[in-house]
């Protein structure tokens, strides 16, 4: 790889993952898109999702105290099969005209809790067995997805340190699933995994320097920033599709 573009990796690594520390979201999306460009998204995808893999973990012991297991607990147990399935269809079918797709939602669903019926719009815990279906399987079939079910979790009234713990684990476990169905399809070889190693490191940095901005940050300010995340995941998916 030339070394400048493997330079311009990983600032991009270690810009994502600041945003993805403060955020809980975005960093998956945002470096498959940059890898993309420069390896292919059939390699990018696993690569990133062994890197992001290695900061969601800390994000978990990190924010241990304030995740809310209750929902991890519903969410994880519908995502875990979808995301099997998800990296299935990874491994076999083409995704551009989903992603597309997904980038639509997202615009709208930002939208539409900016309206007077979103900002009453309420949900039950149970809720988020179909929102982990749809996450788990999205996340797989796309590397990340995690702007999806950060919009469930801001209406059910998650924020800051708890948003990001809650959000570390669900998406640390939908991971787990991936790299294991990926591994099968034998979609990642050694060079892929130093990258991701490499990656995964300068991700943790990034991640480190994130969690010490989300504290300094107001609930409202919290919000605010998680829909811009949201907003430009769909725009890289627009252009990635």
């Amino acid at each position: 790889m030339d070394p400048l573009l493997a330079l311009a990796i990983g600032a991009a690594a270690l810009l994502t993952a600041i945003v993805g520390g403060a955020t809980g979201i975005g960093s998956a999306i945002a470096m498959i898109a940059v890898l993309t460009f420069a390896i292919g998204i059939r390699e990018a995808v696993p690569i990133v999702t062994i890197a992001v893999t290695i900061q969601t973990v800390s994000r978990v012991w990190v924010n241990r105290a304030l995740i809310d297991y209750r929902v991890a607990r519903w969410f994880i147990l519908g995502a875990l099969p979808a995301a099997t399935l998800g990296s299935i269809a990874f491994a076999n079918a083409p995704v551009h005209l989903l992603a597309r797709g997904l980038a639509i939602f997202l615009f709208a669903i930002v939208i539409y809790r900016h309206l007077p019926v979103g900002r009453a719009w309420r949900m039950d815990v149970r809720a988020f067995v179909p929102v982990g279906f749809i996450q788990g399987f999205l996340s797989a079939l796309f590397g990340g997805a995690g702007p999806f079910g950060a919009l469930f979790f801001l209406v059910y009234g998650l924020t800051r340190n708890a948003f990001v713990g809650t959000m570390a684990l669900v998406m640390t476990s939908i991971n787990i699933v991936k790299m294991t169905v990926y591994g099968t399809y034998t979609l990642l070889d050694g060079t892929g995994l130093v990258i991701a190693g490499a990656l995964g490191l300068i991700m943790l940095v990034g991640a480190y320097i994130g969690g010490a901005l989300v504290r300094r940050l107001s609930d409202r300010v919290f919000v605010y920033l998680v829909e811009a995340v949201i907003a430009a995941a769909a725009v890289a998916l627009l252009v990635r599709g």
